[in-house]
């Protein structure tokens, strides 16, 4: 802990001696006495199945962890949430801790990207989601856990109750992470720490995986084996999309990449001659960037770089192609766009520019950034050129001109202006 960001320290430790205490309390509410030798019998299935997906998949979550720039989704839901269905209360949290402990030791252990701090306190909101899951099970009318089998498994009202469980069980547990990135960071925005859609959907896949496996170890228990394949196939199929991610998108903004926007751009220009179509393409360069990173520093300047990306993709539309060329180069392809409409979007963008304030904190520091503006050139789609290199170079030559004429503003190529 003493690693720990002091902001978020409190809270951490805060919600570890919570997740305690509730166990605990759970624990003398349902009595342990009431666990028998199933009950152990399945918790030890799970937490033998848990090891064996993570020692099957260890090399996937390594390099998972180390491309992946934010806190992301990893597998143990399927195991952690079979068991937040299946078992007492105080049986689910010790499940949660045994696979976590596994996870640390054979894989987080090393590595900077995962420390221990992180580990216990993401076992610690495991743990509380699972103890949500009991009474949510009980107000459906299922009973406390779907180990009993004094109700129909196979029934209408026990799938809802496995799906009002499993909402429950991730809004408790997206929660309190959004809670703790918000302390280590106040100026970011709430929602979007609650993840992307992506994101959210593999966490809600791998708990219906764990439903599907808390039902099989109650009808057919050697069948909950049948799981282990699927969510190893899901772990690999993951770390494709996030290597496709990363060769195609720029890191500092999230747009795409020089070379991926590129191959974008040749395939609209094959669409558009199919379909005697049209396209505009703008050149936006920020103006004076180089005093930002000498007044702030670089990590203010991508701050700045992102906040940029985010307003020219708030001015366009969802179909259009947006890259960063590297620097402070940034280029968009509108399809469908002629010459006017470009510089109508175009101005827009420029004006979102202009309008940004930036504040980031950086060492302890706030860095408020203000007056960035930007230079942009706009070349068409035939009128201009019909290779993506002509209209590229036609529209680096008209935001150099947007430049010499005193910059922060709009210039469209023309083939009689002087270059």
């Amino acid at each position: 802990m003493r690693t720990a960001p002091r902001g978020v320290l409190p809270y951490y430790l805060g919600t570890e001696v919570a997740a305690v205490i509730l166990t605990l309390f759970a624990s003398a509410a349902a009595s342990m006495t009431t666990v028998n030798m199933v009950d152990w019998s399945r918790a030890m299935v799970l937490v033998a199945i848990g090891i064996a997906q993570a020692e099957l998949s260890r090399r996937t979550e390594r390099i998972r962890r180390y491309v992946a720039e934010t806190p992301h989704v990893n597998m143990t839901s399927v195991w952690i949430g079979a068991g937040a269905l299946l078992l007492p209360p105080a049986l689910a949290a010790l499940v949660t801790v045994a696979i976590y402990g596994h996870l640390w030791l054979r894989i987080w252990r090393t590595m900077s990207t995962r420390p221990t701090y992180r580990v216990v306190f993401s076992a610690a909101t495991m743990v509380i989601a699972c103890l949500t899951v009991s009474p949510v099970l009980r107000a459906c009318g299922v009973g406390s856990t779907l180990g009993t089998t004094d109700h129909d498994h196979t029934s209408f009202a026990t799938v809802v109750a496995i799906g009002a469980a499993i909402a429950a069980f991730t809004g408790v547990n997206s929660l309190l992470i959004m809670i703790g990135l918000k302390l280590q960071n106040p100026k970011r925005a709430f929602l979007p720490l609650y993840g992307s859609l992506a994101d959210n959907a593999l966490e809600i896949a791998t708990l219906c995986l764990g439903g599907a496996a808390a039902l099989l170890l109650v009808a057919h228990p050697a069948a909950a084996v049948l799981v282990l394949l699927p969510v190893i196939v899901l772990h690999r199929c993951v770390l494709m999309r996030q290597l496709t991610e990363l060769a195609t998108h720029d890191g500092k903004t999230g747009l795409l990449n020089d070379t991926e926007w590129r191959t974008r751009a040749t395939t609209e220009i094959a669409r558009a001659q199919r379909q005697s179509q049209r396209f505009a393409v703008l050149l936006i360069d920020l103006d004076h960037f180089k005093k930002v990173n000498d007044a702030h520093g670089h990590l203010a300047g991508d701050a700045v770089l992102h906040a940029v990306a985010a307003a020219i993709s708030t001015e366009t539309r969802a179909y259009d192609t947006i890259g960063r060329f590297g620097g402070e180069e940034f280029v968009v392809l509108l399809p469908g766009m002629h010459t006017e409409a470009a510089h109508a979007a175009a101005e827009r963008i420029r004006a979102a520019v202009a309008e940004l304030i930036v504040t980031t904190s950086i060492d302890g520091c706030t860095h408020v950034i203000t007056g960035v503006t930007a230079s942009i050139g706009i070349a068409t789609y035939p009128d201009t050129a019909v290779a993506i290199d002509h209209i590229l170079h036609a529209a680096d030559t008209a935001m150099y001109r947007a430049k010499t004429q005193g910059r922060n503003q709009v210039v469209a190529y023309s083939v009689a202006a002087p270059n």
